[in-house]
């Protein structure tokens, strides 16, 4: 007994296991287990001590499976989703009896088994987003002799992030040179410029070395009274935040040259200022509202037990400039049973309106009318609707079809008609119908339709209705005894 309950712990284990640990995705902290080398028996339940000295997780002793735990530690450990070690339970629920999985002793054959994780490799990027790797191989021991291969998967990835990528800045080309800054003597200047922005620094990386300006002496300007000039512009200072917007300034002098012969003062301000952002500050990542739950169930069959998903995302807002993301799971889950996959029968719609008689006259005239099975439609192997999809109904209260009266010379138009007597008093005698020798109008509309043929005696007619076998035959047999009761002379 308590090996099937072992067994079945086994399974339920490997399938939660198995619904958490979805690839690219870690379980989340707090559904991840705890795992001991020793483990003491005790009713359902025993505790466990001496914490294992290894992990595939973040934390001390914490593993993502049983599988992995009991793999490091061995039959006598055990795993629990408590710290402390109480309510453990054994690793033989996981790895089995000692001496289970040895060997068949009638054919030889051996399973395989697990070797220990190979540790997590170095991220795939060495900066951005990439992932981490480790593998194990069913070598502990191989499979032999037609023994089972490994359950489980031999590798697990989980994603590392680097930090962002750092640009260091360059300079675009320079423009041209502007205007003179006077009309006449020999220290007008002009000046080009460049822009930092070929790229610009980002994340951190370093600004462009050198000048953003250069000025040079106008050439070929006649001399005139010197106005005071200004000195190149200092360097700029710093700015006045350590990230996010602030301000710098610089500061020139009026001495290049001074003002001379009636010159005036240098125009403008001695000191100037810009926007500047020593780097961008970084911004913790928020949680979006849960999105909807996934319209589908993750189960297959018939009232199988699966999941529904819903997901958030962490822009709200994302994580910007090295800032930390969002704590928690993007994705939560629900039960959920599968009902859409059941068997659904056939079901009758509404009849529809009759429609014209099929004569003007006469004891022979009919009408139809129809119905559909969609009420619901069958599906996923339903049963067809029972019964017929056409119903007939004969005519009432018609006038009897006219007949040529006698003596007027001919038969009519009737081509079929045999004419009783001779010269301008005969009279057209109708051609007998052998499908009216029917007496229910089922077996009258089949006959016309030529699907059975006429009675050769009258009153043998019902012996010689064949069984509906074809979905047509099936459609046009009455579900109601008393459907062609108004033609019960035939």
């Amino acid at each position: 007994m308590c090996l099937v309950y072992s067994y079945l712990l086994l399974i339920a284990v490997g399938f939660i296991s198995i619904l958490n640990n979805v690839k690219g995705n870690p379980v989340p902290a707090d559904e991840r287990i705890f795992c001991f080398q020793n483990h003491e028996p005790r009713g359902r339940y025993g505790p466990c001590d001496t914490p294992s000295n290894s992990s595939d997780a973040d934390g001390e002793n914490v593993f993502d499976t049983p599988e992995d735990c009991c793999a490091l530690v061995g039959q006598g450990g055990g795993y629990t989703p408590n710290r402390s070690g109480s309510r453990c339970t054994s690793c033989t629920s996981v790895l089995g009896v000692p001496g289970e999985n040895a060997g068949n002793p009638v054919d030889g054959s051996v399973d395989g088994g697990w070797s220990d994780w190979i540790g997590w490799t170095d991220c795939s990027v060495t900066c951005g987003e990439g992932m981490k790797t480790k593998t194990r191989t069913c070598t502990n021991p191989a499979p032999a002799n037609g023994g089972r291969d490994c359950n489980g998967e031999s590798n697990k990835e989980k994603t590392c992030d680097m930090g962002s990528c750092v640009v260091d800045g360059n300079w675009g080309n320079w423009g041209s040179y502007g205007i003179c800054s006077a009309t006449c003597g020999r220290t007008a200047t002009q000046t080009r410029t460049r822009e930092c922005d070929d790229p610009a620094p980002q994340n951190g990386g370093t600004a462009c070395d050198g000048d953003s300006e250069q000025t040079r002496i106008c050439p070929g300007l006649p001399n005139c009274p010197i106005d005071g000039g200004w000195s190149s512009w200092g360097v700029w200072s710093d700015c006045s935040t350590t990230c996010g917007a602030g301000l710098q300034v610089q500061v020139r002098v009026c001495n290049n040259p001074s003002p001379q012969y009636g010159g005036q003062d240098c125009p403008g301000d001695a000191v100037r200022s810009e926007p500047c952002n020593v780097k961008a500050c970084p911004i913790p990542g928020g949680w979006s509202n849960w999105g909807e739950w996934s319209p589908s169930c993750s189960a297959t069959k018939c009232n199988e037990v699966g999941l529904q998903l819903r997901q958030r995302l962490c822009d709200n807002p994302p994580p910007q400039n090295n800032g930390p993301y969002c704590r928690g799971s993007s994705y939560s889950s629900q039960p959920c049973t599968n009902t859409d996959a059941c068997p659904v029968d056939g079901g009758w719609g509404e009849w529809g309106e009759y429609g014209e008689c099929s004569e003007t006259c006469g004891d022979l005239s009919q009408r139809t009318r129809m119905r559909e099975c969609n009420n619901p439609a069958p599906r996923n192997g339903g049963l067809e609707c029972m019964g017929i999809g056409v119903q007939a109904q004969g005519c009432d209260g018609l006038q009897p079809c006219p007949t040529p009266s006698p003596g007027s010379g001919d038969c009519g138009d009737d081509e079929d008609a045999d004419c009783q007597g001779s010269g301008s008093g005969a009279t057209p005698t109708p051609t007998p119908d052998p499908c009216s020798l029917f007496e229910n109008y089922y077996s009258y509309d089949l006959c016309t339709k030529g699907i059975i043929d006429p009675p050769d005696v009258p009153g043998n007619e019902e012996d010689m209705v064949p069984t509906p076998t074809t979905a047509t035959e099936q459609a046009t047999q009455p579900d109601d005894p008393f459907a062609y009761e108004s033609f019960s002379s035939f």
